[in-house]
């Protein structure tokens, strides 16, 4: 038991980094690469709409979502000239490769919002489109849907600035009389904070997204039990979906939403395995492992795989498993590693990304399917919680620092691009997770 207890408290430390929170996460991107697509964003003109929610206007959100994409270097200053349509373009002018123009119309407290992409290449408009009758608290969401639409016509990739964030954000984390936890889904920028549950005492951890998005599988303590549940995003209906003796962990939906994986040591043994369970009777069906310690599943994109993290060989490392096998069979992944945990894969099922331990310190790496290559991406000392954007190119994870303290940090899937984002308030942010696309 006390190797279980070991092991689940290293794997928590290392996913489960506390850092500071606040209500929008700004974002400041510290190494980018040298090639980034120059794209001038124009102000709206017409209407101005400027609160809390907006407090720069649309522009601002999309020159911004563009900017933390680390593709793209949006210009929104020291135009070289007033452009009122595509036709006021004076190319020769302009070193942008891109020029948005917009505008922002009122009626009746309602909003018709506009905007051309126009071309340097073509000297076209690429990409158009008008929406009308938007309501005020509904021009946020719009910004970056236009930013979507922008993001894909100018690198090809469909746009994630309408996914969400959700983490765990603990009030006076090292009080454990008087911690607080609430689990949290904002939009990915950390705008739009909604607290989905709230309680004290008894932790939360590990949120897992479901495929489209409408729930969440977390893992909570009551009464000094660890159990796993559910929670629907937009009722905050909770269901409880495990809690058999001891450890109930880590859990995972499939890509179809029919199945959650999760770890589980039915009982107090010195061993945890890897489950199945059907979500329509919430039963378990299937067991994947047998030896060792077996924790922190992921689904491939197809569902026909699922990574894992074992200890089996001596040292936690990353083992996948083949679902249709009728018997429980696995294969190691890592090697280069001396341990590696939280594995997570890239949309396009070619990579996992996963936290690298080779000395003193954690980064996050990756490592390819075919070669087994890795590939480390970040270079801190205590890295963790990696979760992967739903186009597959950026990815948020806890960035630790040597004083002790941590923050939220991205980093491109090819390590190129290093995005830092500060915060400043009293809680504590704990397990990040991207939604898909939304």
């Amino acid at each position: 038991m006390y190797r279980l207890k070991q092991l689940c408290l290293i794997i928590f430390a290392l996913f489960i980094a506390v850092l500071s929170a606040q209500a929008r996460l700004t974002i400041n991107i510290t190494q980018g690469v040298s090639q980034q697509i120059p794209v001038a964003v124009m102000p709206f003109k017409g209407a101005r709409v400027s609160d809390a929610q907006i407090p720069d206007g649309i522009a601002a959100i999309i020159a911004d979502d563009l900017r933390n994409s680390g593709r793209i270097a949006s210009q929104t200053t020291r135009f070289p000239q007033s452009v009122e349509s595509s036709k006021d373009i004076i190319w020769s002018k302009w070193q942008s490769d891109y020029i948005l123009i917009g505008s922002i119309d009122e009626r009746n407290g309602r909003y018709d919002v506009t905007y051309e992409l126009v071309s340097k290449l073509s000297g076209n408009v690429l990409n158009a489109r008008k929406f009308t009758n938007v309501q005020k608290d509904q021009l946020r969401l719009l910004a970056h849907t236009i930013s979507n639409f922008l993001y894909e016509a100018i690198t090809g990739s469909k746009g994630y600035f309408t996914s969400k964030l959700a983490y765990v954000d603990v009030e006076n984390p090292y009080n454990v009389k008087k911690a607080v936890y609430q689990l949290i889904v904002a939009d990915y920028d950390g705008f739009n904070p909604h607290v989905l549950l709230r309680q004290t005492k008894d932790p939360i951890m590990s949120p897992a997204w479901s495929k489209d998005g409408k729930y969440l599988a977390y893992v909570s303590y009551s009464k000094g039990n660890m159990a796993i549940y559910t929670i629907e995003v937009y009722t905050g209906v909770r269901k409880k979906i495990a809690s058999y003796k001891g450890i109930n962990s880590s859990p995972a939906f499939s890509p179809d939403g029919n199945t959650l994986a999760m770890a589980l040591s039915q009982g107090y043994s010195e061993n945890s395995n890897i489950y199945l369970m059907n979500l329509a009777n919430d039963k378990l069906y299937k067991k994947l492992t047998l030896n060792g310690i077996n924790t922190a599943p992921a689904f491939s994109p197809s569902g026909k795989e699922l990574a894992f993290v074992s200890d089996r060989g001596g040292n936690p490392q990353i083992y996948t498993t083949d679902l249709s096998s009728k018997y429980p069979s696995s294969e190691r992944l890592t090697y280069g590693a001396k341990q590696a945990f939280d594995p997570q894969y890239t949309p396009n099922g070619q990579s996992i990304v996963f936290m690298y331990q080779q000395n003193s310190g954690t980064q996050i790496a990756k490592v390819d399917l075919n070669s087994k290559k890795i590939t480390v991406l970040t270079n801190g000392v205590m890295d963790a919680s990696p979760s992967v954007s739903p186009d597959g190119n950026m990815i948020i994870y806890a960035k630790g620092q040597e004083s002790g303290g941590a923050n939220l940090a991205m980093v491109s899937i090819d390590g190129k691009v290093q995005i830092s984002l500060p915060s400043n308030t009293q809680g504590a942010i704990q397990s990040p997770a991207w939604s898909p696309a939304v």
